[in-house]
């Protein structure tokens, strides 16, 4: 009775693992619920198996970027800008000297 519960807890950790944790930076669960269908997830699923052992290239990307991205492809065209006063960087210049001190 003791192997069958370990070997229950060993598999419901395996199940959450599986679950919870990021592959490619999504979870399974994230992936489940972006799939409109069984077959779709497992065709995806499948796909990122062959892809990940080196059996297969990777698909083209084609298209506008994910809608998560886009903000990440603006700020990557922005210049960066300061936006501190002369204030702020002697208030800054200030409490560095002070803990320099101690």
């Amino acid at each position: 009775m003791a192997k069958l519960v370990g070997l229950l807890l060993v598999l419901g950790a395996l199940a959450a693992a599986v679950a919870l944790v990021p592959v490619g930076g999504r979870t399974v669960m994230d992936r489940w619920r972006k799939a409109p269908t069984a077959a779709v997830f497992a065709r995806r699923a499948w796909s990122e198996i062959t892809v990940a052992a080196g059996l297969a290239d990777p698909p083209p990307r084609t298209g506008k970027p994910a809608a998560g991205h886009a903000h990440e492809a603006a700020a990557r065209r922005a210049a960066p800008v300061e936006r501190h006063s002369a204030a702020d960087r002697e208030a800054i210049e200030r409490i560095v000297a002070e803990h320099a001190q101690k």
